[in-house]
Formats: C-alpha cells, sequence, structure tokens
C-alpha cells in the first residue's frame, strides 16, 4: 500500500468512527496535513467513495414507532431486466410516504432472475403482508404485469447485530458514533 492509500485509509477510518468529525480533527488524530485531509476527503466523496446518513432507530428498542420487521425477498420472472426494475424504484416511485415503511431495499439476481429484496418495517407484525400486498405488489404489476413476481420469500428480522461492516448497535457504538475505546485495527476499511 502506497503512502496515499494509507493517508486516505486514515481519513477514511476516522470517519467511519465518526462522521461528523471535522477536517481539523481528522488532521490532529492522524498527523495528516489539513489541505490533504480536506483534499481527499472531497475527492472521496465526489467519487461517492463515502457517503453520509443518519440510522434513526424506530425499532421496539429506539423510537418503538415499528414494532416488527421482515424481510421480503421478490422474484421477478425472466425478461424483467436489472435496470428496468431499479430506473422503477428509482424514478417513477413518485412519493416518499408510498413506501415509508420499506426500510432498506436491494436489488440484485437469484438463478437469472432479478430480484429485490425489501426490509419493511410496521408497528403491527400481522400489518406486514397487508403493506407488502397492497402497497408494493400493485406497483410493479401495474409497472411489469400481473405476472411480474415470480416468486415471493419472508424472513421475520428481530435486531440488527452489525451494519455496514463496522457498527454493532449495542456494543460497539455510544452517542451515534463508534466509541472511542473501539480499537482501529477492528474497523473495516478495505
Amino acid at each position: 500500500m502506497g503512502e496515499n492509500e494509507k493517508k486516505e485509509e486514515k481519513i477514511v477510518r476516522e470517519l467511519i468512527r465518526n462522521p461528523r468529525i471535522s477536517d481539523n480533527q481528522i488532521a490532529k488524530k492522524t498527523g495528516i496535513p489539513l489541505k490533504t485531509v480536506n483534499r481527499k476527503r472531497k475527492a472521496l466523496e465526489q467519487m461517492g467513495l463515502i457517503n453520509y446518513f443518519t440510522c434513526f432507530d424506530n425499532s421496539p428498542r429506539g423510537t418503538g414507532a415499528f414494532n416488527a420487521m421482515h424481510m421480503y425477498f421478490v422474484k421477478f420472472r425472466l425478461g424483467i431486466t436489472r435496470k428496468q426494475v431499479t430506473d422503477f424504484i428509482l424514478k417513477d416511485i413518485p412519493s416518499k410516504q408510498e413506501l415509508k415503511h420499506v426500510r432498506d431495499a436491494y436489488v440484485g439476481d437469484s438463478d437469472g432472475n432479478v430480484i429485490v429484496i425489501f426490509v419493511i418495517e410496521s408497528r403491527v407484525e400481522s400489518d406486514i403482508v397487508e403493506i407488502f400486498n397492497a402497497e408494493i405488489v400493485p406497483k410493479f404489476a401495474k409497472a411489469f404485469g400481473n405476472d411480474a413476481i415470480n416468486r415471493t420469500k419472508k424472513i421475520s428480522l428481530e435486531m440488527p447485530v452489525r451494519i455496514m461492516h463496522n457498527y454493532i448497535p449495542k456494543s460497539n457504538t455510544s452517542n451515534g458514533r463508534i466509541r472511542d475505546d473501539w480499537p482501529d485495527d477492528l474497523i473495516f476499511v478495505e
């Protein structure tokens, strides 16, 4: 690993530990000049290699707004492409309120078919099947036909134990960031 890569790794490691850290604080902690930290951070952001977001805990351990969480695997019929599904999800679903119960969504493939994985949350567990069948399935049927969905599978989820390689809720996080005493060598940067 070259010197530039080592500097970037140190900067990214600090950002993983605390996404709200300032460039000044990174420079002080790593010994990397402030201008270098600023330039490298901006470049990593512009390349889309680092992104920042807030995870608001609506689970029973958080606000309690959502008491149940299910993961749905939706397998589409052959002939529906990843681009069609991705474009539909990103562009054609107009209202953020329409899919407010969808915590996460991923597009992938299984056996040559495009799949979408949804993590759906609700106050009442029995409502999730209604949300799926009344809100999500009709949107895909309208976009791709009534026979668009080949198969579904549902798994009940209880709680996250590891997120994005590094975040272990209730173990290594405190006050919205990774604890200071968490060892640097346990922060995954690749």
